[in-house]
């Protein structure tokens, strides 16, 4: 891993990527302007670091350790040649422009000043554009050089010098801004902190925190951060997750119960067991997913660089033909300054970068600037009932007996052919068993049949466990008093399983699931963003599924839905609303993969600890707040706004540029105002500015 520096945008990352890929012995290699990052695997036999370095030093980039990249102190150091260079740019002029005019002495100190403020000042942008042709590439940093150079061969050495100062100065605070956003991430990567209190026996010892090992037992004391992931061994307390699942509010957390690294500790002391340390914690991944995501581009990116490509060329013909048609030189470098597309380049990948990072503080994970445009594009949204619009929280409500057995035995014949089973109904049960002190056994034969129901075998009982329609796939009589029953219990929304063994129903369980609280709240502001279509998909049977989407004020439910039978909806949805539909698919990431996948925005709730980087999903909430979803459907318009706005600006601004440009100023009340070199670096910078500094919008909380 090196640190770069100078990077102010993707088109540097770009360059310096380039430039490290070409080297033989290179097998990889990830550059990200948004951490200064350079991420390169290569061959030690056949390529040594130093020429890595080189490479980018070539490229027009520094390199620096980490710990430098950090120090405050260095970021203002970085102004310094700024300041030095326009301070004898300054004396050059003011001397020139008074002494300079009768002593030649003078004249010749001016000019020398001059020439060396000039050089300073270009030798970085200079390297930067030999690099870009080295590669081939025209670029801002190609374009303003020739400017620089024409102006200084035709004698303008002031207006070169102050061409290259106010470039210099430019950049410089293009990154000083960007910088707001490499913070936003640098404060999430930071909150673990650095060392870490462990229980040794009867000692407790303070150890750096990157030498936490699985296994360890943590000493968490109030107003501490967990230095890990772990498991609360003892004591309880309210814990701050808001930096990890962007939760308001602490969460109390009991023996048992897991909690996270960079998490705050706020009331009590806790005693943890590390499940998970360094690299491989929550707040770890968190950071590498959204540096991550940072790197990957945008549709609209994508088209904004391409245009970018055949602009510059276009720009410098229109510099020579100013030249050939007005005869002034300066006019012709004036619109090789102000045509650089940079304010164009940097509007889209600042403000993908501010929306991911901002998101990542609210605890919703978007893996990439293509997933964010197309949530801002959403207008279809499919979700899944139970553990998304319900809790998954099931808990038995009533059991009913059609035999002779009590409701104890029924329970724990249940019970007993559920043991084994993943699903969230068969898991209700068992653990209704185990609190009611029903002692479950461990089944002969078990097999789950997803979507329907599960059969088992013990002390020679064959038993069935399942939906009443899957009783008749099992040649299991279901007379009509228990369908009754179960009609009358899905018109409260209750879901029912029929329990039978040896081909005989002996009862039944009623089993309930909550709504999540702001369920209804989630759909009604999904509308009010405009989403077309909302649907709800389900295994449940039909009554039970209208029931609930009722509830939540969703009217197009699709019932005994099996979970391989989703991704054909999604596909449904995805080719019969027209060429511009962006299908979402939220889930709760366990059986809803496929359709997660499919969907063109995969939705996944409360993947927090191991599940952080669940692979179907394009979107990750670290919580299961619901309210998350028109949250992230919102952040994401809002960034695409900010796009158009800095992509319209951008343009816009440009032409009236280039305008000003041709004609070497314009006339106000009869009086014309020169628009020279100088004043086109002034403006093509403060574009750029601008640009950055509307994006930088996204970072504000709310």
């Amino acid at each position: 891993m090196l640190s770069v520096r100078g990077m102010s945008c993707t088109n540097c990352a770009s360059k310096v990527e380039q430039a490290i890929g070409k080297l033989a012995g290179v097998q990889s290699c990830s550059v990200n302007f948004m951490t200064g990052n350079a991420s390169v695997t290569f061959d030690s036999a056949a390529l040594k670091m130093e020429q890595i370095e080189d490479a980018i030093r070539d490229a027009g980039y520094q390199v620096a350790p980490p710990a430098e990249s950090a120090d405050k102190k260095s970021k203002w150091r970085e102004f310094l040649p700024v300041i030095g260079v326009g301070v004898l740019l300054i004396a050059g002029a003011i001397l020139g422009a008074t002494l300079g005019k009768t002593d030649a002495f003078a004249q010749w100190g001016s000019t020398a000043l001059i020439l060396i403020a000039t050089a300073l000042a270009s030798i970085p942008i200079f390297r930067k554009a030999v690099g870009s042709l080295r590669q081939r590439k025209l670029d801002a940093d190609v374009l303003v050089s020739i400017a620089i150079i024409a102006a200084a061969s035709i004698g303008e050495f002031l207006a070169a010098g102050e061409v290259a100062l106010i470039m210099m100065l430019g950049e410089h605070l293009e990154a000083f801004t960007v910088e707001r956003a490499r913070k936003s991430l640098g404060s999430l990567l930071a909150l673990t902190p650095p060392t870490a209190r462990v229980k040794q026996g009867l000692v407790e010892k303070e150890i750096p925190a990157a030498n936490l090992k699985i296994g360890d037992e943590l000493i968490v004391r109030p107003g501490e951060r967990i230095a890990a992931d772990g498991v609360v061994v003892s004591g309880e307390s309210d814990v701050n997750q808001s930096a990890i699942t962007g939760e308001s509010m602490p969460v109390l957390k009991f023996v048992g119960d897991e909690v996270f690294g960079g998490t705050l500790n706020t009331e009590g002391a806790l005693t943890i067991r590390v499940t998970r340390a360094g690299a491989d914690t929550t707040v770890s991944r968190i950071g590498q997913l959204v540096a991550a995501a940072q790197q990957k581009r945008a549709p609209i990116q994508r088209a904004c660089d391409r245009y970018a490509a055949w602009m510059i060329p276009l720009m410098i013909t229109l510099a020579v033909l100013t030249y050939i048609f007005s005869g002034e030189i300066t006019r012709a470098i004036t619109v090789l300054i102000v045509a650089c597309p940079c304010a164009l380049i940097l509007a889209t990948p600042t403000a993908v970068v501010a929306a991911i990072g901002r998101a990542a503080h609210e605890g919703v994970l978007i893996k990439g600037g293509e997933y964010l445009e197309a949530v801002g594009r959403l207008n279809v949204i499919v979700f899944d009932k139970t553990g998304t619009l319900t809790r998954g929280e099931l808990r038995v409500t009533d059991i009913r007996r059609f035999c002779e057995h009590s409701e104890d035995e029924l329970l724990a014949l249940a019970a007993v052919a559920e043991k084994l089973s993943e699903h969230p109904v068969g898991q209700a049960i068992v653990r209704h068993a185990a609190r009611n002190g029903t002692t479950i056994a461990e089944p002969v034969v078990f097999k789950s049949h997803r979507g329907r129901g599960v059969t088992a075998e013990h002390a020679g009982r064959k038993l069935v466990v399942g939906q009443p329609a899957w009783m008749r796939e099992s040649a299991v009589a279901v007379s009509e008093p228990v369908t009754t029953h179960v009609d009358e219990h899905r018109e409260q929304g209750h879901t029912t399983v029929v329990v039978a063994h040896d081909g005989a129903v002996c009862g039944t369980i009623c089993i309930e699931d909550t709504l999540r609280e702001a369920a209804d709240h989630a759909v009604s502001e999904l509308r009010r963003l405009g989403v077309e279509k909302i649907v709800m998909i389900t295994g449940d049977h039909p009554k039970v599924a209208v029931e609930i989407g009722t509830r939540v004020g969703i009217s197009e439910v699709k019932a005994e839905v099996l979970p391989e039978e989703k991704a054909k909806w999604v596909e449904h949805f995805k080719s019969n609303n027209g060429n511009r539909t962006m299908v979402a698919m939220v889930g709760d990431g366990v059986n809803d993969a496929p359709a997660l996948a499919t969907a063109d925005v995969g939705i996944a709730m409360g993947v927090s600890g191991t599940d952080v980087a669940h692979e179907a999903a394009h979107v990750a909430l670290m919580s299961d707040d619901i309210r998350k979803i028109p949250y992230v459907v919102s952040l994401s318009r809002r960034a695409l706004r900010i796009i158009k706005q800095g992509l319209v600006f951008a343009l816009a601004y440009n032409v009236a540029m280039v305008a000003l440009a041709t004609h070497g100023g314009f006339n106000w009340h009869d009086m014309h105002v020169y628009f020279g070199p100088v004043q086109g670096a002034i403006a093509h910078q403060a574009s750029s500015i601008l640009v950055v500094l509307n994006a930088m919008r996204l970072l504000r909380k709310g």
